[in-house]
């Protein structure tokens, strides 16, 4: 078994602990011993070998898998990360690591995003293994349970049974909150974004549906040169799951969690009496629903307040209103071009 993290995403959505050049998944948060990426990367080691784990990665973050990878203190084949000279997306991402794999053979792959929590490891662990059977002629999606309504997500209709999933009958684009409860009532998953597949299967779907992409690696000698006969971004979702047949959703109830943005920590992280998620350097006096944070070494204080999120650090200040932070990402576009200006 081989296992590709996809180590490219920025997490501008929790600016500014996040940041273009340190992004999530390689910060450490708050009350966690291991960035999300080690966690991911010793998700992978449950699985497999480390020389069987493949990075793929954007160029200018190397070094920080590197830093990552050394401090968990096992071997690490250099040559497994793959670097992206240029974002497209997931799935450019995901076929630069399947045909890295080919290489070497046909082979069964998981797929995990880098930039993710799963309270439940070990049984998500045990729910891929019994899943190999079904990614021989399948394309695997782990669905998530949903715990509530939330338009943040896409969602994924399981259709007749097959093995321990379902075929897939269709995927939802993220939902309005009307839509959502009627989602969760018909008993419809997340889509997480995690895959499992044979890779000679995954090849033959990409071929059929997406033919420029496939067909830009193998006219290629190198990723560089592949990238740049792809004239456009497209995903995984996009460019195979929502068009092959040949798809399955295997759900997991595992404690899965994006933390897409600061509200998600409410989800992730134990709070206090009042509500609160707060570090050693916060004071609240009479607040609640707070979540607070600094990474300098700032004292923050918060006084009458509720329903806030407050974020410090060396990178900038945020003061959001809890439920508004999927805005952050549209704040840090108009950060960059103030920057180019």
């Amino acid at each position: 078994m081989k296992v590709i993290i996809l180590a490219g995403g920025s997490g501008t959505r929790l600016w500014p602990l996040s940041r273009e050049s340190f992004p999530k998944q390689f910060i450490k948060l708050p009350r966690m011993s291991d960035s999300l990426f080690q966690q991911t990367f010793k998700r992978g080691m449950q699985l497999t070998e480390t020389e069987n784990i493949y990075v793929v990665a954007n160029i200018k973050h190397r070094k920080l898998i590197l830093e990552d990878v050394s401090q968990l203190e096992v071997q690490f084949n250099e040559n497994n990360i793959i670097l992206e000279p240029e974002a497209k997306n997931t799935l450019p991402a995901i076929y630069a690591g399947v045909n890295e794999i080919v290489k070497k053979g046909d082979d069964l792959v998981v797929v995990f995003p880098s930039d993710h929590t799963i309270e439940q490891s070990d049984k998500f662990i045990g729910i891929i293994k019994e899943s190999e059977q079904l990614a021989n002629d399948s394309i695997i999606t782990f669905g998530i349970k949903p715990n509530g309504p939330n338009t943040g997500y896409g969602y994924i209709c399981p259709a007749e049974e097959k093995f321990n999933g379902y075929r897939v009958e269709s995927f939802k684009e993220k939902p309005t909150m009307e839509k959502a409860l009627e989602y969760i009532d018909r008993g419809y998953y997340w889509n997480a974004g995690i895959f499992m597949f044979n890779s000679r299967l995954f090849i033959e779907e990409t071929a059929e549906y997406t033919p420029d992409i496939h067909n830009a690696f193998k006219d290629s000698d190198n990723i560089v040169e592949a990238f740049n006969k792809i004239t456009k971004r497209i995903s995984v979702d996009y460019g195979v799951m929502e068009k092959s047949s040949r798809v399955a959703v295997v759900p997991a109830d595992i404690g899965w969690n994006d933390v897409g943005s600061f509200d998600s920590f409410y989800d992730v992280f134990s709070k206090d009496a009042k509500n609160n998620i707060a570090d050693k350097s916060t004071i609240l006096m009479n607040s609640d629903n707070i979540i607070a944070h600094t990474t300098s070494g700032k004292p923050v204080v918060a006084v009458d307040v509720a329903d806030l999120i407050i974020i410090e650090s060396e990178e900038g200040l945020l003061v959001c209103k809890k439920g508004s932070s999927q805005k952050v990402k549209e704040a840090v576009e108009i950060l960059k071009n103030r920057k180019k200006d």
